[in-house]
């Protein structure tokens, strides 16, 4: 186990294994992104030794010592779903602190203590009672649209359609100040943009075939895992 923990690169800490946590770590097997999961109760940690799919340290998120062993400097994203908010306060905190350019994703339990965690470092906060809530009053007014997303999100991989967001991408020379149209990227490789996001932090829904794509942008695309490997292929400089 120390030994697959001490060579992670670009991967998930999840601080903690409760009902958020756990669903949180589904998420990510399905999707296949690498994660440790960080677990101080006892009891709960003596379930995540049955699972043998997950890494996991028994230890106090909010230490310092047991964030790095989780290799915080490496990680690319943290989800802090610890049941106190002011223990996900910390963890935000020391996360921050250890590296600047992590994703932190917070749950907050209580309204007010999301923009505390905010000051504090996280990029999200998450109150999951307030989601569930209004999860459960949209499907009154839009059952179907709940219903596709829901399909679209619970998807694991394979040959099932799902979204995915390509960042970081580097187009070839011969794509570059290309539009969507142009590229043809469709027809080469079966996948449909629905959403693109600009330097400026501007979302675009639904880009006009006439959109220029550049290397600043991030993708939000449709597809089966096949259909995105074969985009990144086909239009990424690697």
């Amino acid at each position: 186990m120390k030994t697959e923990i001490s060579h992670l690169e670009n991967h998930v800490i999840v601080c903690g294994y409760g009902r958020n946590g756990s669903q949180a770590c589904k998420q990510l097997y399905d999707r296949r992104i690498p994660f440790v999961v960080i677990e101080k109760d006892d009891s709960i940690f003596s379930k995540l030794q049955q699972d043998e799919n997950i890494l996991y340290i028994h230890g106090d998120a909010t230490d310092d010592r047991v964030l790095e062993k989780a290799r915080i400097f490496n990680a690319k994203a943290l989800i802090s779903t610890l049941d106190q908010d002011t223990n996900n306060l910390f963890v935000v905190l020391s996360a921050r602190n250890l590296n600047k350019n992590l994703h932190i994703i917070s749950r907050a339990s209580e309204e007010g203590s999301d923009k505390k965690l905010y000051i504090a470092g996280a990029d999200n906060a998450i109150i999951p009672d307030k989601i569930g809530g209004a999860h459960m009053a949209a499907l009154v007014s839009r059952p179907d649209v709940l219903e596709f997303l829901d399909v679209l999100s619970s998807k694991s991989a394979g040959d099932e359609a799902h979204l995915e967001e390509i960042i970081h991408f580097n187009l070839k020379p011969e794509f570059e100040r290309k539009t969507i149209l142009e590229i043809g990227i469709h027809e080469k490789t079966g996948v449909t943009i629905i959403g693109i996001r600009r330097e400026s932090g501007d979302f675009v829904l639904n880009p006009e075939a006439n959109t220029i794509l550049d290397n600043s942008m991030k993708l939000f695309v449709l597809g089966t895992d096949n259909q995105i490997a074969l985009l990144k292929k086909t239009i990424c400089d690697s």
